[in-house]
């Protein structure tokens, strides 16, 4: 993630869980600032002064990332202040279980992001990170490809990274599905069954393979965009 001058860093949800974690790793390579967005002002406070390996600059937004007009504010202000983004990483809440919001949510980042990186010469990237069960995996595979598309000729790829088994149509067909169901009766209590129960195949905690694969995606070593790739400890989508 070295091959930039002085990248610029901007992470949703940063107060909270995986986009805390996101900012934490980003801020040792993000020398051009790190820009942390989420509602929670307080605990978005708490989160910047708690980064161990800070920027020189460090700012904290506090609005919801689904505030399109809180977005235009905050352009303004990226780009007087920073002048542009390169890297993004949008951390999408886990309750945001309703279809409408998660779409709100990816696309009002993408869309506000995306003009802040047209202007690098090397594009940009954004990755949106999100728990299990945030999304139906046929509804986020579509919604990773539209911004993705439109961002193509910018040069700024969106990808997505999932963390845990989440909910898909390929579940209902397996008849151990239906058996587990009928036992536990609803399909999150199926899932953490599931997963419980899985081989674990993870050579470090489940985070730090999520943080790895976002870091992987925003480095210009990858030329992936549209992609969603799941780290779920052994258990098949």
């Amino acid at each position: 993630m070295h091959t930039r001058l002085n990248p610029v860093a901007l992470v949703t949800g940063a107060a909270h869980g995986i986009g805390a974690a996101c900012a934490r790793s980003l801020a040792t390579h993000a020398s051009g600032g790190l820009i942390m967005v989420d509602a929670d002002e307080k605990a978005l406070s708490a989160a910047a002064d708690a980064l161990p390996s800070p920027p020189e600059r460090v700012s904290t937004l506090a609005f919801d990332s689904t505030n399109a007009e809180a977005w235009k504010r905050a352009q303004d202000f990226i780009r007087g202040q920073y002048g542009r983004v390169d890297w993004t990483v949008a951390a999408v809440d886990a309750g945001m279980s309703a279809a409408e919001t998660l779409l709100r949510a990816t696309l009002g980042v993408a869309n506000a992001v995306t003009p802040l990186m047209k202007g690098n010469m090397q594009g940009g990237a954004i990755v949106l990170a999100l728990a299990a069960h945030s999304a139906k995996v046929d509804a986020l595979l579509q919604l990773v490809r539209v911004p993705a598309k439109e961002g193509a000729a910018h040069k700024v790829r969106v990808n997505a990274v999932i963390n845990g088994a989440t909910e898909s149509p390929l579940w209902r067909r397996d008849p151990e599905f239906a058996t587990l169901l009928k036992e536990v009766g609803d399909e999150i209590g199926v899932l953490n069954r599931i997963a419980k129960g899985s081989i674990p195949l993870v050579r470090c905690s489940a985070n730090q393979d999520v943080l790895r694969l976002v870091r992987l995606l925003l480095s210009d070593d990858s030329a992936v965009s549209g992609a969603t790739l799941a780290v779920d400890g052994g258990t098949p989508l």
